[in-house]
């Protein structure tokens, strides 16, 4: 027997008892697609969202940099910390010690000196570091996801991603013509592979910069000192560069959403973004030809090659 409590005078047809049960096609497929734009909406603002206060901790870090790099020329008679781009840990001869290379995604291990702190807090390994209050943070690029083992401890933060230009900075004489590290590093560099192959001596015709003194056709505000070096690629403290090729043979990081951070040689930093994907590193680093002028990786390449040198005859690059 059917009771009839509503007053309808009988059961409700079955397309009306659908409807009030649940959703019709039509109305789960606007939701599922509504969902969707909402998804393709949102999810590059939350990834910009958890970039920018990367990038403003890494700027906070280069800013560090630069202003211990101002105060310990100031006290150095102008001259810039040493940067031979040999690998050493020899006290006083190199402005950070120590190799932090591998430990990525695409090696099995690395150096096993990436993990060692000391060699940023430590004022013989790192002469900026009494000017940083031995604080091993701006040297680390929040970016830089690798850990390593160290002392038998597995899961150490690799300790270093910030390398030095290697046109400025400073050597001792007696190892620049073949010798063991020995006297004062009062000479410039000559940025070994600013021709495009590797050259330690004698000097080429693109300018480096061993002293505040030494800016002849360019300014301090135009050179970066300080930069943020690719997991893939950071081994010693020097970040080289080919300025005679256009080449890259160190990559600066992308990792700041295409971007990279620079100190520079007047004390001011930015955030560089890069125009296309010739510094992106998915593999082992080697050396990457650029495209011809006027493309957009020829385009980053002379914008890190303009900020890094000139050449002394026509002062700019090639």
């Amino acid at each position: 027997m059917n009771l009839d409590l509503n007053g309808t005078g009988g059961t409700a047809p079955a397309s009306q008892r659908m409807n009030q049960g649940g959703f019709t096609l039509t109305e789960l497929l606007v939701v599922i697609v509504t969902t969707g734009l909402l998804i393709v909406i949102v999810l590059p603002t939350l990834a910009f969202s958890k970039a920018r206060p990367q990038s403003v901790y890494c700027l906070n870090n280069f800013n560090q940099l630069a202003r211990a790099c101002a105060m310990y020329t100031g006290d150095n008679h102008g001259l810039y910390p040493p940067n031979p781009d040999d690998g050493g840990t020899e006290a006083g001869y190199e402005w950070v010690c120590g190799d932090v290379s591998g430990w990525s995604s695409l090696a099995a291990g690395g150096s096993a000196e990436a993990g060692d702190a000391t060699f940023i807090t430590n004022s013989a390994d790192s002469l900026l570091s009494p000017y940083l209050g031995h604080s091993a943070t701006p040297f680390k690029c929040p970016t830089d996801w690798r850990v390593c083992t160290f002392n038998g401890k597995t899961g150490v933060p690799v300790a270093r991603s910030v390398s030095a230009n290697g046109g400025v900075g400073t050597v001792d004489l007696q190892w620049l013509e073949g010798g063991a590290h020995s006297g004062v590093p009062n000479v410039p560099v000559t940025g070994p592979w600013l021709t495009g192959s590797y050259q330690e001596y004698p000097y080429s015709r693109y300018e480096t910069f061993g002293s505040t003194s030494d800016f002849k056709n360019c300014s301090p505000s135009e050179i970066w000192v300080y930069a943020d070096e690719d997991p893939l690629s950071v081994n010693d403290g020097c970040l080289v560069l080919s300025a005679g090729v256009p080449e890259i043979v160190d990559f600066p990081t992308t990792r700041h959403q295409n971007a990279a951070c620079f100190g520079f040689c007047d004390g001011h930093t930015e955030m560089h973004k890069w125009k296309s994907n010739v510094l992106n590193l998915t593999t082992e680093p080697q050396i990457r030809y650029v495209g011809l002028p006027g493309s957009l990786s020829y385009g980053d390449w002379y914008w890190l090659a303009w900020h890094a040198t000139r050449n002394s005859k026509t002062g700019t690059v090639p």
